[in-house]
């Protein structure tokens, strides 16, 4: 699958989610910033916590752009970030304590196959890993990963998680690699619009 963003321009991605009355914005990337670039994510993620006060802000509390993001938001309402994780005790120190937590492990398991499905829909390549979860060990760790990304994306209404309204991705040369790739096709699959830095870091 081949990534577009769906639009490139600030101002677009603010109309965008203005229209929503309580719109949810994903903020993700990889683990590794070049120090040039690390204020940037915090001073972004911080102008939209201010300029959008009915934004709910979410991430996966990974190193790297998922907590450069999330210190911007925390630094205007910490109760404004979401974070789920794939295990309860994930990263646990990093977490803000206003920060609103939800781990896979609280997510039914109606829902859980559900996001096996669209796990799999978004990255086939990772179906033995998804399919086999629950009968090799080994791969339950994996698993958790990819769900917690899908997860991120499509939500859960029983855990208080609404559908992602945009995403923002601070990414490698090569965007569809890896986890972020992943959670990029799960946007593109369920129309969240995609922003890279290329789009905003300016």
């Amino acid at each position: 699958m081949n990534y577009k963003t769906k639009t490139t321009d600030h101002r677009e991605l603010l109309d965008l989610i203005r229209k929503q009355e309580s719109p949810v914005i994903l903020l993700e990337g990889t683990r590794q910033v070049p120090e040039k670039d690390q204020a940037q994510l915090t001073a972004l993620s911080a102008f939209l916590a201010k300029e959008l006060p009915n934004a709910i802000f979410r991430s996966g509390n990974a190193e790297g752009s998922d907590t450069l993001f999330a210190r911007g938001v925390e630094s205007v309402d910490p109760t404004r970030m979401q974070v789920v994780t794939p295990t309860a005790g994930h990263r646990k120190k990093n977490l803000h304590p206003e920060n609103y937590v939800v781990p896979l492990a609280k997510v039914s398991a109606v829902h859980e196959e559900s996001l096996a499905y669209h796990t799999n829909e978004a990255t086939p390549a990772n179906r033995r890993i998804i399919d086999k979860r629950n009968d090799v060990p080994q791969l339950k760790a994996k698993a958790r990963y990819l769900l917690r990304d899908t997860l991120k994306v499509i939500g859960d209404p029983d855990n208080g998680l609404a559908p992602a309204t945009a995403a923002i991705f601070y990414t490698k040369a090569d965007p569809m690699s890896g986890g972020t790739g992943h959670t990029i096709r799960v946007c593109q699959q369920h129309n969240v619009p995609v922003f890279l830095q290329n789009d905003w870091l300016r």
